[in-house]
C-alpha cells in the first residue's frame, strides 16, 4: 500500500544521517584527541543547530522543486557528521571530569538522560502540534516549528558548553607527553578487537531505539492507532526511561557495568515477542503500555551504563576516537539497517497481519549477538583510567 511504501521511504532517509556518522566519529574524535574535548562538544552542537534550523527553512518542493530535497539531504548528512562526534566526546568528558569519584557512570549517564528528554520535546511537539493544527497546516509550515525549536536548543546547549572547562585528565596529557597526531587512526591500528565488540552491544541498543521509537510508531499507525497518540505514548515512555536509567546508572556504579547492560539484553530479548503483539493490536492502551515497558526497561536501564563503559576502555591519549568510532560503527548495521530490515518485512508481507515473528527474530538477534559480544568484554568498573 502507499503508506506501507511511505515508511519504508521514511525511515530509509532516517537512516542516511546515520550512516554518515562514523564519518563523524572520526573526525570528531579527531579534534577531541588533539584540540581538546570541550572544543569538539561546542562545534559538533554549533554544526548540529545549523543543520537542523536548516531543515527547518529549506522551502518545499513547489517552491524550488528538486532543489529543495537536495538541501535537506545536504542538512541531513551534516546532521549526520554532528551527532558522530556527541557521544564519544560527551562521555570521554564526563568520565574524565569523575575520574577520580566512585560515581563515573552516574555521571556519564547524563548523556543518555539526552535521549528521553529528545524524546520528550520531539514526540511531545508532534502530539502538540498535530493536536492543535489542521492536517494541511501540519504539512505546510506546522512540521518545522519543530526544527526551529530544535535550533534554539541548541543555542541554549552552545551557550552552556561555553562555560565548561577542559577536561583534567586531557589537560595533565598535553602536559606530560607530546599529544598524538592521528588518534582516531591509532586507535584502529591498536584495539580495533576491542571497537568491534563493543559497537556489536550497541548495534542492539541503537536497533532497538530506532525499532521501537521511528519504527514502532509507524508500526502503530499501520495498525490503526492515530499519529497524535502514537506520538503521546512516546512521551510517557521518555518519562519512564529517565527514572529506569536512572536506578541503572546508580547500580552500575555499585555492581559493574556487565551485570546492568547483560540485565537489559535479557529483558529485550524476553520481552520482544508480547512487545511487538502488543503494538500491532490496534489497542491504543496496550500498544502504550508495552512501549513504555519495554523501552524504559531493555533500553534505558541498561543504557546507562553504556556511556562510562566505552569511554573506560579507552586510555586518555585516544578515548574520544575510540568512544566514537565504537558507538557510531554501530549505527549502521543497528539503528540505520533495523528499521529499514522491519518496514522490509511488513511491506513485503502486506502489514503487521503476518510480519510480527519476523520482527521478533529480528530483534531476538540483535539482542542475542550483543549477548555474546558482553561476555568476550571485561568488567571496567575498577578501573583506574587516570593512568
Amino acid at each position: 500500500t502507499a503508506l506501507v511504501a511511505a515508511v519504508f521511504v521514511s525511515v530509509s532517509v532516517y537512516a542516511l544521517g546515520l550512516l554518515i556518522r562514523p564519518i563523524g566519529a572520526y573526525i570528531w574524535g579527531h579534534i577531541a584527541d588533539r584540540i581538546g574535548r570541550r572544543d569538539a562538544m561546542l562545534w559538533a552542537l554549533a554544526i548540529m543547530g545549523i543543520a537542523v534550523l536548516g531543515i527547518g527553512l529549506t522551502p518545499g518542493y513547489s517552491a524550488i522543486g528538486s532543489s529543495g530535497l537536495m538541501l535537506l539531504v545536504t542538512w541531513r548528512v551534516l546532521q549526520g557528521l554532528s551527532f558522530g562526534g556527541e557521544f564519544g566526546s560527551a562521555s570521554t568528558w564526563l568520565v574524565e571530569i569523575a575520574a577520580k569519584t566512585n560515581k563515573r557512570a552516574y555521571w556519564a549517564s547524563w548523556v543518555g538522560q539526552a535521549i528521553p528528554f529528545g524524546i520528550i520535546l520531539g514526540s511531545g511537539g508532534v502530539t502538540l502540534v498535530t493536536a492543535f493544527l489542521p492536517v494541511s497546516a501540519v504539512l505546510s509550515y506546522g512540521w518545522r516549528i519543530l526544527f526551529i525549536v530544535g535550533f534554539l536548543a541548541a543555542i541554549v546547549g552552545i551557550v552552556i558548553r561555553l562555560k565548561l572547562s577542559e577536561s583534567p585528565l586531557f589537560m595533565e596529557l598535553m602536559e606530560k607527553r607530546p599529544i598524538e597526531k592521528y588518534p582516531a587512526s591509532k586507535v584502529w591500528k591498536e584495539m580495533p578487537r576491542v571497537i568491534l565488540l563493543l559497537s556489536l552491544i550497541n548495534a542492539a541498543f541503537g536497533g532497538l531505539f530506532y525499532l521501537t521509537q521511528v519504527f514502532g510508531i509507524s508500526y502503530m499507525k499501520l495498525a490503526g492507532i492515530p499519529t497524535s497518540l502514537a506520538s503521546l505514548s512516546n512521551v510517557y515512555t521518555a518519562f519512564a526511561t529517565m527514572v529506569t536509567m536512572y536506578f541503572g546508572a546508580v547500580l552500575a556504579d555499585r555492581v559493574g557495568r556487565k551485570p546492568i547492560v547483560l540485565t537489559g539484553l535479557a529483558l529485550m530479548i524476553l520481552l520482544a515477542y508480547p512487545y511487538v503483539l502488543a503494538i500491532g493490536s490496534g489497542n491504543y492502551v496496550l500498544a502504550a503500555v508495552a512501549q513504555v515497558f519495554y523501552f524504559s526497561l531493555a533500553f534505558g536501564f541498561p543504557y546507562a551504563a553504556l556511556p562510562a563503559f566505552y569511554s573506560e576502555y579507552f586510555p586518555t591519549k585516544y578515548r574520544a576516537s575510540g568512544t566514537n568510532a565504537a558507538y557510531q560503527i554501530s549505527q549502521v548495521y543497528g539503528g540505520g539497517l533495523a528499521p529499514i530490515l522491519a518496514s522490509y518485512i511488513v511491506s513485503a508481507l502486506h502489514g503487521p497481519k503476518h510480519a510480527w515473528p519476523y520482527l521478533v527474530a529480528l530483534i531476538i538477534a540483535y539482542g542475542v549477538i550483543a549477548t555474546v559480544a558482553m561476555f568476550k568484554l571485561r568488567e571496567t568498573k575498577n578501573i583506574d583510567i587516570t593512568k
